[in-house]
């Protein structure tokens, strides 16, 4: 595999670099991408984790060349982290879905703690489930809030002379996660919306006012629409893949049968009800993080399949 501080072409004028992520985090890295324009200057799309190694990948890819924008698909840590030190650096501006500017102020100024106690979680567990409810608020929120400096709207085509780059908002991982389309070279990139093998979590950008199950389930049919059969995915982990529609499908699957699981059983608390439900891992593989995920999830899909009953 190349060193993560190495870029590839993967794409004519778009090299991916792949940044390393913080050990425990469950992935070695995330992908930025890096797009020329027709001025001789560089478009950054996530910058990664806030790590010193993450900033070194970064600077080596781009061996000084100047850099336009820094386009952030959402406001996760190893997506946006390192968009503050980057910006400060380079002078370019810092630019997110409207919803995903919304959704992080309301996470700078603090969230009320999930109410582990009505969703039915011994109280052996709350610790270490209160410790993972903390991860995306405070400090972190407020140095990439810090450093938006404007926001996208669904429709809007960025600023990238020599390229149509169409933002397309895609709900679901976050509340403001969004999708860039190139349909003239043939690419899109998606973030965490889609990735080519894993399943990624929903609803974890704070309290949202429409359920993400609902909300990613629509936007994997407005994704899949703009497969034509020649698209590249170009993912936030992973590697570049084909077959877009298909895995749009797949993961639809996955969720509506999640849904069906938990018609199933109605009854009981959110921890009981979770407990019941096929996760990859394990259910009891389920800690910290991935636990709390879980449980969310199971909350929003009683939300959703009672929205559709």
């Amino acid at each position: 595999m190349p060193s993560t501080a190495a870029a590839e072409s993967v794409a004519p004028g778009v090299r991916r670099v792949r940044v390393p992520m913080p050990p425990g985090t469950g992935l070695p890295f995330s992908n930025a991408y890096l797009i020329a324009d027709t001025d001789g200057r560089v478009h950054l799309i996530d910058p990664g984790s806030p790590t010193a190694e993450a900033r070194e990948a970064l600077r080596t890819a781009l061996d000084g060349a100047p850099v336009a924008s820094i386009v952030l698909t959402h406001l996760h840590a190893d997506h946006s982290g390192g968009a503050a030190d980057l910006a400060a650096e380079t002078g370019a501006p810092v630019l997110v879905h409207e919803r995903e500017r919304a959704a992080l102020r309301l996470i700078a100024a603090g969230l009320p703690a999930p109410d582990l106690k009505a969703w039915g979680v011994p109280a052996e567990r709350h610790p270490e489930l209160l410790a993972a409810a903390a991860v995306p608020t405070g400090p972190a929120a407020q140095l990439v809030d810090a450093a938006i400096t404007g926001v996208l709207t669904d429709g809007e085509l960025l600023d990238v002379p020599g390229r149509r780059l169409r933002v397309v908002g895609t709900p679901g991982h976050t509340d403001g996660h969004l999708c860039l389309h190139d349909e003239e070279a043939g690419l899109i990139f998606t973030g965490d919306h889609v990735l080519p093998t894993i399943n990624s979590g929903l609803g974890l950008g704070g309290p949202t006012a429409t359920n993400p199950i609902a909300d990613y389930l629509a936007s994997l049919d407005r994704v899949a629409e703009l497969d034509r059969g020649t698209l590249t995915a170009l993912p936030g982990h992973e590697n570049p893949f084909t077959g877009l529609r298909e895995r749009c499908a797949a993961l639809a699957a996955h969720h509506l049968r999640r849904a069906d699981e938990v018609a199933a059983h109605p009854g009981g608390t959110v921890w009981e009800a979770a407990r019941t439900l096929t996760w990859t891992g394990g259910w009891d593989a389920l800690a910290g993080f991935t636990l709390l995920s879980a449980l969310r999830q199971t909350a929003q899909h009683r939300q959703f399949v009672a929205q559709r009953a």
